[in-house]
C-alpha cells in the first residue's frame, strides 16, 4: 500500500468520527435543541477535550445519560441528567444531547425517567419490593413539574368521592426522624413538597406511625401509616 493511499484512508477514517448527524449521534442519543448554547449548574460526572462529538457520546456511554459538546473548544460534560430547572446561562457553542429512553411496555417516559402506577394494593414496602421485582423504586418527585405530570398523566383516570379513599404511594417517610422526610431507595431528603391543606397531620397524633407519605389524584401529597393498602408509581 503507498503512502498516498495509507494517508487518503487514515482522512476517510477520521472524517468518519467527526461527521455526525445533526440531531442524532447514535441510535442512543438524541440532540435536545433547548439547551442549544446554553451553560448549566450543575458539575458534571467528567469534563474532557476530546477529538469529536461522538466520542463525547462514547464517553456518555459510561459516565451518564446526557452530555454538552462544545463545538469550539471540543469540550465535553457529561452528566446524569440534564434539566431546563438547571439551566443559568448563556454560552455560543454548546450542544447537548439526551439518552432515547425506550420504557417498557405500560410505562410512560417523563424527563429520561420511566413511570408506572400499579393498581394493586400494597403496603409501602410491598409496594417498594413490587418496584424492585421490575428493576425500578418507589417514585422519587423532585420538583413541581414532575409531580404536575404525574397527576395529569398517571392519575388522570383516578376519581373517588373521598379522595383519601383512591391514593397512591410515593417512596418518601420520616420513619427514622419525625418530620424529616426522606426518599427511600435514594436516601435523599425530600426537598420539594406539595402537602394539601391539613397535612402532614402526624404532630396531631404523635403516638400514631403516621410515617409514609401517599399522592391524591389531584397530586396533593398526605401522610399514611406505611401499613395502609394503596396503588402504587413505580419509577426507573
Amino acid at each position: 500500500m503507498t503512502n498516498v493511499l495509507r494517508t487518503l484512508l487514515y482522512c476517510m477514517w477520521m472524517c468518519s468520527i467527526a461527521v455526525v448527524r445533526p440531531n442524532i449521534v447514535s441510535r442512543q442519543y438524541v440532540r435536545n435543541d433547548s439547551f442549544t448554547d446554553k451553560v448549566l449548574n450543575i458539575n458534571p460526572t467528567m469534563r474532557y477535550t476530546v477529538v469529536s462529538l461522538r466520542v463525547c457520546s462514547t464517553l456518555c456511554n459510561v459516565h451518564g445519560s446526557c452530555f454538552g459538546y462544545h463545538v469550539t473548544t471540543s469540550v465535553c460534560c457529561v452528566y446524569e441528567s440534564c434539566q431546563e430547572k438547571d439551566i443559568t446561562g448563556e454560552e455560543t457553542g454548546w450542544v447537548y444531547y439526551e439518552e432515547v429512553i425506550n420504557c417498557d411496555s405500560g410505562w410512560m417516559e417523563y424527563n429520561g425517567h420511566c413511570y408506572f402506577r400499579n393498581t394493586t394494593l400494597r403496603t409501602q414496602p410491598e409496594a417498594m419490593n413490587t418496584c424492585n421485582f421490575y428493576g425500578g423504586y418507589l417514585v422519587e418527585i423532585d420538583d413541581e413539574e414532575e409531580n404536575a405530570w404525574i397527576s395529569q398523566t398517571l392519575f388522570k383516570d383516578v376519581y373517588c368521592t373521598d379522595k383519601y379513599d383512591c391514593t397512591t404511594w410515593s417512596g418518601a417517610n420520616d420513619i427514622d426522624n419525625e418530620g424529616v422526610y426522606i426518599w427511600e431507595h435514594s436516601g435523599s431528603p425530600v426537598s420539594y413538597t406539595n402537602w394539601d391543606g391539613i397535612n402532614p397531620d402526624n404532630p396531631t397524633a404523635p403516638s400514631k406511625p403516621i410515617d409514609c407519605i401517599d399522592l391524591f389524584y389531584n397530586g396533593e401529597w398526605n401522610d399514611r401509616p406505611c401499613a395502609y393498602l394503596a396503588a402504587f408509581v413505580c419509577e426507573k
